[in-house]
């Protein structure tokens, strides 16, 4: 019989490393943490109070949950706007998906063709800084993702419904968007799901895995013209690739959906992939919220 210490140490350790990260906690009121918002212009003015993870009193900073997983762990079950802090990085507004199969899903993406985003015409710096409104049709913005992703390894889920009203997935086991520098590149794992592999398989249109992010001012593709001009709104775009989600005429899926069967709507989403040291997930500094009295 194997011995049992090894899981009571991991706790200690744990619980050790939580006692000294709660130490000299910087505390913010609401409105400070507002004030410091990476996206705070995605957020009507209503919207601030909306906010499910923001008490009366405010909140210590260095709690906060560093993704829609974290604020999961900790109890939390109700899908809506969080105000998460990933690890080295201004805090940001996200909607946290956590009905979805596993819970804590960080939303990326939505498009419901509704009109109320034009993903379009939209340049460089509005995809870099993302728009739209958090709770429905939005991009959260390339920089926000890749301070997202950089520290961590992700899953992340495209979310696909047809006219009909069919749900489809494409999961891939790892994702993470390279910073600017490298023009927002993508970086995608393995496939598994049931909507088909349109990004990670090389066609004659080429393929959206490593590619790097473009628009109709920063043209990056593989393509003689312009994918993002031809096609509208930017994306990880090559000859012009299998997929694009962010197009206001069809949300295209090699395979799924095109101009003659268009989907209806998109999300993306992701969700950390973490291995702990024993099988019950013990929380972390991030995981905890010290007051959720709203």
């Amino acid at each position: 019989m194997f011995p049992r210490w090894p899981p009571s140490l991991c706790f200690l350790f744990t619980l050790t490393f939580i006692t000294s990260e709660t130490k000299n906690l910087t505390h913010l009121s609401r409105q400070q943490l507002y004030d410091s918002l990476a996206n705070r212009g995605m957020l009507a003015e209503s919207q601030l109070q909306k906010i499910l993870n923001v008490p009366r009193m405010g909140v210590s900073l260095e709690l906060l949950a560093k993704d829609c997983r974290s604020a999961f762990l900790n109890g939390r079950r109700k899908s809506g706007l969080y105000v998460i802090q990933p690890k080295d990085s201004p805090p940001m507004v996200v909607y946290c998906d956590l009905r979805q199969e596993g819970g804590g899903w960080t939303v990326l993406q939505r498009n419901t063709g509704k009109n109320d985003v034009f993903f379009g015409p939209t340049d460089w710096n509005k995809y870099r800084s993302g728009f739209g409104n958090l709770a429905g049709d939005h991009w959260l913005g390339n920089e926000l993702i890749y301070l997202l992703t950089r520290h961590n390894a992700f899953t992340v889920r495209f979310l696909l419904m047809d006219a009909l009203g069919n749900e489809y997935r494409a999961d891939y086991s790892s994702f993470r968007v390279d910073s600017e520098d490298e023009s927002y590149a993508l970086r995608l794992g393995d496939y598994f799901g049931d909507a088909g592999d349109a990004m990670t398989i090389m066609n004659e249109t080429g393929i959206n895995d490593n590619m790097k992010f473009s628009t109709k001012d920063q043209d990056n593709d593989r393509w003689t013209k312009n994918c993002a001009e031809e096609y509208g709104g930017g994306w990880w775009f090559d000859s012009c690739g299998s997929t694009h989600l962010n197009g206001y005429q069809n949300i295209f899926w090699r395979g799924l959906c095109d101009q003659y069967s268009p989907c209806v709507s998109s999300t993306i989403m992701i969700k950390p992939s973490r291995k702990n040291c024993y099988p019950v997930s013990f929380p972390r500094p991030g995981d905890i919220y010290p007051n959720p009295i709203m």
